[in-house]
């Protein structure tokens, strides 16, 4: 077994991030990520509050006595945010280490640690990236068809989804009939399953030597979740993204985040309009009027978010001269891809669920954590690597003490694009 000190790992801190933690390695490539604010003030167990104003003083009347006796105050109410917790965590073999220390391997150990914290940071970036899109219920996709065998796969039911996927990976099912947030399948022989291959452009994930009835009791329609990450008929484990705080249908009175949104949802849960009738050339000139309309006021600076299959469509649909390609400059200063048509700008994400676009205002929504997270865990030492004696492994963990939020919900539209 190697030998060694936490102490000893001290000096990669410095190699590896001479100026300090480098957060543009963190939503390089992940526009969603890198065009969302970061507030890092979210320091409180608690949960963040944020106001929900949903409606203005109504005691006005073209009669002064009729305006005093329905006089009735500003009615709002506040969303308590929780804040979750997500990790990533990096393993190196002990030998490295030895090498380094007694031979002439360090250049090695240093390229490989390097390589090592740098996939970390893309994992849980893109992590963050799904999860600014997705539902705090946790799941990654949902089964279309599956075949148990020696070797089993699943066809997923949406084939963008599958670049939620990556070998390796260790995934849960959760039976369609329980709801995104129900249990998690139990009546396997192991109840968790190891992702062999990912094919994106057919969306079939391989299990090899793993027959998924048998270990997992899978059933078409069943959603899939990394382990660790399902509700599981508790409380939510990751963020909420937009499709919790802007959902494709109208808010019931169930309370979100401490908030009954029924009783305005657009005001309390964004902006819905159904394009699937529309033509991809006017969808986007519709959804802009049906905000006026839902909203009263004009659609706020922002962008559109849309999936790169739907981004092709509108380039296809439209005159070149009509499309303005630029970049914009975001809080990371680097910038990210956009192009225009008719004065709407979209953003292409990846990330995006097939089938939508996102409509985000500048400022609307943000990502709030403690601190500048999500950082290399210190685990009280003061370094972000320490060995693990007993299991002879060099080790670190990242980690996101945070949520998603909106600071202006009313400045959040989903748009259900037509087919294409």
């Amino acid at each position: 077994m190697a030998t060694g000190f936490d102490s000893d790992f001290a000096f990669l801190q410095k190699i590896l991030f001479p100026g300090g933690y480098d957060s543009k390695a963190l939503v390089k490539d992940k526009p969603f990520l890198a065009n969302t604010p970061h507030k890092k003030n979210f320091t409180t167990g608690r949960g963040m509050e944020i106001p929900a104003p949903y409606s203005t003083p109504q005691g006005a009347s073209a009669a002064a006595a009729t305006a005093a006796s329905n006089a009735s105050p500003s009615k709002g109410s506040s969303f308590t945010v929780p804040q979750t917790s997500y990790y990533a965590q990096l393993r190196l073999d002990g030998k490295l280490v030895a090498n380094a220390k007694n031979g002439t391997a360090d250049t090695q150990f240093v390229d490989q640690m390097k390589y090592e914290t740098d996939m970390v940071e893309d994992t849980i970036g893109w992590e963050l990236e799904r999860q600014g899109f997705g539902s705090n219920t946790g799941y990654r996709a949902i089964i279309g068809s599956f075949t148990a065998s020696t070797d089993s796969t699943i066809t997923l039911a949406t084939t963008s989804d599958a670049i939620f996927f990556r070998p390796n990976m260790v995934v849960v099912f959760v039976a369609t009939g329980s709801g995104a947030g129900g249990a998690v399948r139990t009546g396997g022989s192991t109840n968790v399953a190891t992702v062999s291959a990912v094919n994106t452009r057919t969306g079939v994930l391989t299990f090899t030597a793993q027959n998924i009835t048998t270990t997992c009791a899978v059933a078409n329609s069943d959603y899939i979740y990394r382990q660790g990450d399902a509700q599981n008929g508790g409380t939510a484990k990751v963020c909420a993204g937009l499709a919790d705080w802007n959902p494709t249908s109208d808010p019931t009175s169930t309370a979100f985040y401490g908030v009954d949104r029924s009783v305005n949802p657009q005001e309390l849960g964004g902006v819905r309009y159904d394009a699937s009738g529309d033509m991809v050339q006017t969808a986007f000139i519709n959804a802009r009027a049906s905000f006026m309309t839902q909203i009263g006021k004009g659609l706020p600076k922002g962008v559109f978010y849309i999936h790169p299959l739907y981004a092709a469509a509108m380039r296809n649909a439209f005159e070149a001269k009509r499309i303005i390609d630029s970049e914009k400059n975001t809080t990371y200063d680097i910038g990210i891809d956009t192009f225009k048509i008719d004065g709407n700008t979209f953003v292409e994400a990846a990330a995006c669920p097939y089938g939508y676009a996102r409509y985000v205002a500048d400022g609307a929504f943000v990502r709030a954590s403690c601190g500048d997270q999500p950082s290399w865990s210190a685990m009280g030492q003061g370094d972000m690597f320490w060995l693990d004696r007993d299991n002879d492994l060099v080790k670190g963990m990242m980690a996101h003490y945070g949520n998603f939020a909106a600071w202006h919900v009313n400045e959040l539209m989903v748009v259900t694009l037509p087919a294409i």
